[in-house]
C-alpha cells in the first residue's frame, strides 16, 4: 500500500503493508479478527471484500477500493461490457468495517464461495489481504522459486500506463 493510503486519527499518512500468514477461527457470528499489525490504531478500518481467484476472498483496503471507484466513474454507461463488469463487481463487493476488537463480519455467500468452515487463513498479499480455507491454501502454497520469477516480472513493469503507451518498456 502507498504511504498515502491510510491515515491515523490526526490525518497523518501511515504505510501499511500486508505480510505474513495468520490462521483464525471463524466465530459463531461469522467474524474474523484482522491481525493488529494490519490495522490502524483506533479502529474503524474499512475493507471491501470480494471473491478472488482460486476460491479465495480478497479484502481490499478502503483507499485502494476508492481509487478503483474513481477510475470506474470515468467509464461510459454506454459501454455495455464495462457496465456489466461494474454491476458484477458492485453486486459482489461487501463493505466490512472493523469493530473495536478488529473483527470483520463475513457474508454467508462469500463464506460459501471460499469454502470456509471453522478456520480461515489470512494471507498478506502486500497491498491487500487474501482469505483462504486452510485446505485450499495448502494446495496453492509452494516453497519453490516461482515466486521470485513473479517478483522479477513485477519489478520490470512500467510505473504507469503512460510509460507503456510511450514505448518506454
Amino acid at each position: 500500500m502507498n504511504k498515502a493510503d491510510k491515515s491515523d486519527m490526526d490525518g497523518v499518512a501511515i504505510s501499511v503493508t500486508y505480510t505474513g500468514e495468520y490462521e483464525h477461527v471463524l466465530d459463531g457470528q461469522r467474524r474474523i479478527a484482522i491481525p493488529t499489525c494490519w490495522r490502524v490504531s483506533g479502529g474503524g478500518d474499512i475493507f471491501f471484500l470480494l471473491p478472488g481467484r482460486h476460491g479465495a476472498l480478497q479484502a481490499i483496503p478502503d483507499v485502494t477500493f476508492q481509487g478503483l471507484v474513481e477510475k470506474a466513474r470515468k467509464v461510459s454507461f454506454a459501454d455495455a461490457s464495462a457496465s456489466l463488469a461494474l454491476a458484477r463487481l458492485g453486486s459482489m463487493a461487501q463493505e466490512c468495517r472493523c469493530d473495536k476488537q478488529g473483527r470483520i463480519g463475513l457474508p454467508h455467500r462469500l463464506i460459501e464461495y471460499a469454502g470456509l468452515k471453522d478456520a480461515v487463513v489470512m494471507i498478506g498479499a502486500l497491498t491487500s489481504i487474501q482469505l483462504w480455507s486452510p485446505e485450499k491454501w495448502r494446495l496453492f502454497r509452494t516453497a519453490d522459486e516461482s515466486v521470485l520469477d513473479e517478483m522479477q516480472k513485477i519489478g520490470e513493469r512500467p510505473e504507469s500506463l503512460s510509460e507503456l503507451l510511450k514505448g518506454k518498456v
